[in-house]
């Protein structure tokens, strides 16, 4: 697993996207991450649609197509922290302190060809798939007293890139959506170049999550207001 102390990187990557029957879709992104900071720019064809910014619990998102954004501080409200958010967006990284203690703790047991660990993400409890080499293999978070998983995660087989050795490629369940992506390039990265958040243009709607329609929207694009993974 990537769980070694390691500097900033920075990626590229493909991204399939397919809801139920509302059809598929696909995208490309960049992404720069440092310490508890994650920046995400998304791609169809030469247009840039998204920006995507999370440093600590602030968040800044906008859906450029559409000109409507949110900005502020997660407070738990959404359905989601920013730690947990942070984590889950770059998933293959276990070197958080806080995951290596989750990790550390967690109940060991032996399943076929590999190893489950079981424990406690603050709120939410997870299960880890590992293959007999101790690679990820899948990963599923509820909250805790929940009947069902919040996001389920899948891996690809491990590949070397320039930053180390993670996943190839992978997949995210939630809410009835499955997002693949399939990661090209992963390379250390220079933490001042890494730009969060962008110039807010004329006639864009940004909501503050103080205010329950900001809340709302985060929950609407995270696939997080239907309440768990449906496949």
């Amino acid at each position: 697993m990537y769980a070694a102390p390691h500097g900033a990187a920075r990626g590229v990557g493909s991204i399939s996207v397919r809801k139920g029957s509302e059809g598929r879709g696909g995208a490309r992104a960049r992404w720069g991450a440092d310490a508890e900071s994650l920046a995400v720019v998304g791609y169809v064809g030469p247009a840039r649609v998204l920006d995507a910014a999370l440093q600590g619990d602030s968040l800044f998102l906008v859906i450029r197509r559409y000109g409507t954004g949110v900005s502020g501080t997660l407070s738990g409200e959404e359905g989601i922290d920013g730690r947990l958010l942070r984590f889950v967006g770059t998933p293959w990284d276990f070197s958080a302190a806080w995951v290596r203690r989750a990790l550390e703790h967690a109940a060991v047991r032996e399943s076929g060809d590999g190893w489950i660990l079981e424990g406690s993400l603050d709120a939410y409890r997870f299960t880890l798939g590992l293959t007999p080499r101790g690679e990820a293999r899948s990963l599923s978070i509820r909250r805790a007293g929940a009947a069902r998983d919040l996001i389920e995660m899948r891996y690809g087989p491990e590949r070397n890139y320039t930053a180390g050795r993670i996943p190839s490629w992978i997949e995210w369940s939630f809410s009835g959506s499955v997002v693949t992506l399939k990661v090209e390039d992963h390379a250390p990265a220079d933490p001042s170049k890494i730009r969060y958040g962008t110039r807010v243009e004329a006639g864009w709607t940004i909501l503050s999550l103080d205010e329950p329609g900001g809340r709302s929207l985060v929950r609407w694009l995270l696939g997080l207001s239907e309440g768990g993974t449906e496949r």
